[in-house]
């Protein structure tokens, strides 16, 4: 990385480089494999309308619809006839029709109507438009695009399990990290592990951008991380000035799953929301969180930056002086240059994070199944240990659940 005079100065350095393992998610590539072997959200339920709505995830540009009969579609945008787009389609009560000789394609590609061809044809049964299963889970739609052999049962969360329809609700909040817009122009996983970076939070959200959460995150924790079958888990242990520990924990699963306890503090006990990246492609990321909530009170806390303004009331000048997580992992550039990194022994978290994410490519490669999938539909549900816990000096650990759950990597 240093130049020949070795005194550290810019000129004359190497061009950096990143970690192809870590941020390419096209088909084909070896990450792009992995992704691709998960459910991954890309749209809200209300977007899959009668009107076709283009949407790009994990680098394939695709057509989402509903059918007047109700049910969600995605399919390639090029009509397997003679290649126009399927976008200025025709949704029907069972598919959509292409507007240019109007076969009509159901939610899963079959064809079922070809006007111009004898008996609105005979050998349709023959053509089938190119298609992904789509799954609708409280409020998103999620797609899996992998072999149709390695297909996983739906996850479920236990968080989400059990809902009273008369008290609460479960939303979707699309914003970038705690506050900002919905998408970022950047690869997903700078955004991905930021989540097991837990000391970015006392200095880009405290001592530079000012306080914006709970005044009990301001006390500087003993922290530690462990690694799981699914993912990495970071606690984060707080001295209350009452006597009490503030335990706190926070997730990474496999994929690009992020479960955040609220920074606000909120919500005590195991956590009621849950995040997603969405690789849109190499260089654009979208985030979207799903959050249990009592009907009629907003959802969490957001951080507020300056003279309480939230992250799009800022001007310019107060977006480079109030940065925040948005700021932070966009201005790593479009995809991060891991070989200008010197890690430390605070990104503990994220080097774990990402050598399981490498360890799991290498293992579809060589024809195995990654972390996190599961085939069988009694293992459907997955249970959520993040949150925020309050803990007296006598509290045995282990009552909390994460002890059976987790043990400690081998470094």
């Amino acid at each position: 990385m240093g130049n020949s005079s070795g005194d550290g100065r810019a000129y004359g350095r190497a061009t950096g480089s990143w970690d192809s393992e870590l941020v390419e998610v096209g088909a084909g590539t070896p990450s792009g494999e992995l992704l691709r072997r998960y459910w991954h959200p890309f749209a809200r339920s209300s977007e899959a309308t009668a009107v076709p709505r283009e949407v790009r995830v994990l680098g394939e540009d695709l057509v989402l619809f509903r059918t007047l009969d109700g049910a969600p579609g995605l399919v390639t945008p090029r009509c397997c006839h003679r290649g126009t787009t399927l976008y200025y389609g025709k949704v029907e009560a069972e598919g959509i029709r292409c507007p240019y000789h109007g076969w009509l394609f159901a939610e899963d590609g079959r064809c079922l109507d070809q006007p111009c061809e004898p008996d609105r044809g005979r050998n349709r049964d023959s053509y089938r438009q190119p298609w992904y299963p789509v799954v609708e889970y409280h409020g998103l739609v999620f797609a899996y695009l992998g072999p149709a052999d390695k297909q996983p049962v739906f996850p479920r969360y236990d968080i989400f399990e059990g809902l009273d329809p008369d008290t609460e609700e479960i939303v979707i909040v699309d914003h970038f990290a705690f506050g900002g817009p919905s998408d970022a122009p950047c690869n997903w996983f700078q955004t991905h592990e930021n989540a097991m970076d837990p000391y970015h939070v006392f200095i880009l959200h405290n001592a530079i951008s000012g306080p914006q959460f709970d005044p009990r995150l301001e006390i500087w924790p003993q922290i530690d991380w462990q690694r799981n079958d699914i993912g990495v888990t970071a606690t984060q242990d707080r001295e209350l000035p009452d006597g009490t520990t503030l335990h706190r924990i926070t997730e990474v699963r496999m994929p690009t799953m992020r479960v955040i306890p609220t920074p606000t503090l909120t919500v005590l006990g195991t956590t009621n929301n849950l995040s997603w990246a969405l690789p849109i492609d190499d260089t654009n990321t979208r985030v979207y969180a799903m959050v249990r909530k009592p009907r009629g009170r907003p959802p969490q806390g957001l951080p507020v930056y300056g003279d309480g303004k939230s992250w799009f009331d800022l001007t310019d000048d107060e977006h480079q002086r109030y940065p925040g997580d948005y700021e932070a992992q966009v201005g790593q550039g479009a995809i991060t240059l891991h070989s200008e990194e010197r890690l430390s022994s605070s990104d503990r978290g994220v080097s774990m994070v990402r050598r399981q994410f490498k360890e799991q490519v290498r293992r579809v490669a060589d024809g195995l199944d990654p972390a996190g999938v599961e085939f069988d539909e009694s293992r459907a549900v997955q249970s959520v240990i993040a949150g925020n816990y309050i803990v007296g000096p006598e509290t045995d650990l282990s009552t909390i659940p994460l002890a059976h759950t987790l043990e400690q990597p081998a470094d």
